[in-house]
């Protein structure tokens, strides 16, 4: 089976369409992830600084809680 000289050219156009293709999806695949990547740690930051104000006030709200339901037992 011999193979002419317009195959050869054609199989070896093919073969760099095709890794052309698969860098563009790599590139493209890196901006999503840079992307998604900064969104994340956007949303980590706003859930870190949430809970740099929400515990403290669960432990007063713990606090006082207890605080009363000492007292309303206190009273029963």
């Amino acid at each position: 089976m011999e193979r002419s000289l317009r195959d050869i050219l054609e199989w070896v156009v093919l073969g760099l369409l095709v890794v052309v293709g698969v860098l563009l999806a790599l590139w493209v695949g890196g901006w999503v992830f840079t992307f998604l990547g900064r969104v994340l740690l956007a949303l980590s930051g706003l859930i870190w600084e949430l809970l740099r104000f929400a515990i403290p006030l669960l432990v007063l709200a713990a606090i006082g809680y207890g605080v009363v339901y000492l007292l309303q037992k206190r009273t029963a």
